[in-house]
């Protein structure tokens, strides 16, 4: 990596949830983000945990849900901030958050290559699931889920076999979107 001397990560405290927001709206695309309202209150009710990376500034960013009574945690949205992509630095951050979760498995959505539109974005969506995937998360094959109306692949990390992409899915989402939103918002496809 590049100019990083020491990387480290902290909690994302409440009075830090707006400017988290800020950067959400700029590194996701407007359908994929739930409002601020509920991104607040999904972080007041300890649904979500949010982690920053830092140097000497922020660096880069993750919220997850991971409830203590499950053996697995859903990273719902990381990001490396513009000006410190392509450093290495989302490599080491992920190394860090797979540390410390290290009791439990992963989950995360990445576009689906498969469903992209042109090959600008199919591109796109390659190179993340590749980033994924060199990080130790792989493909879930036997699942695919829309989210928000997005395509998308379901990746986990570990080699649970057994695992159930749809029972993580559900576990995970319900708490932070409700029986409603769920419905209306998430679509989890079995082969």
């Amino acid at each position: 990596m590049e100019n990083i001397t020491v990387l480290k990560t902290r909690n994302i405290n409440k009075d830090e949830y707006k400017g988290l927001y800020s950067h959400m709206k700029r590194d996701f695309p407007s359908n994929e983000l739930p409002p601020f309202f509920a991104v607040k209150r999904n972080f007041e009710k300890s649904i979500y945990e949010g982690f920053y990376l830092t140097e000497e500034t922020n660096i880069g960013y993750a919220v997850i849900t991971a409830p203590e009574n499950l053996k697995y945690g859903l990273i719902n949205f990381f990001a490396i901030l513009p000006e410190h992509r392509s450093k290495g630095c989302g490599s080491e951050f992920l190394k860090i958050i797979l540390s410390h979760y290290a009791n439990r498995t992963l989950v995360l959505e990445a576009d689906d290559p498969t469903a992209a539109k042109t090959d600008v974005r199919r591109e796109e969506a390659v190179r993340r699931v590749k980033f994924y995937e060199r990080a130790g998360f792989r493909v879930i094959p036997t699942t695919k889920a829309k989210i928000f109306g997005v395509d998308m692949v379901i990746m986990a990390s570990g080699q649970d076999e057994k695992l159930s992409a749809r029972e993580i899915m559900h576990s995970l989402y319900l708490p932070a979107f409700g029986t409603k939103q769920f419905l209306r918002f998430i679509d989890i496809i079995d082969f």
